[in-house]
């Protein structure tokens, strides 16, 4: 039996996404990296939340679960 891992990625802060684009693009290149390099896994599912807003600073949450291919 393969032991379920899970990979997560963090991004935000105050004014992370005040640049949309270019903050989007940033958390989106670091998944895409990221799944680049680990070509021998399977993935089982994604997960993402949001959290913050007007008072607190915006913070997205992108959680892979995934198990080693055999």
């Amino acid at each position: 039996m393969s032991k379920m891992i899970v990979k997560i990625f963090k991004k935000g802060g105050h004014g992370f996404w005040r640049r949309k684009q270019s903050s989007k693009q940033i958390l989106k290149d670091e998944v895409n990296n990221w799944l680049g390099a680990n070509k021998g896994i399977e993935i089982k599912q994604i997960k993402q939340s949001c959290c913050g807003g007007s008072l607190e600073p915006s913070i997205t949450i992108i959680s892979i679960w995934y198990e080693p291919v055999k």
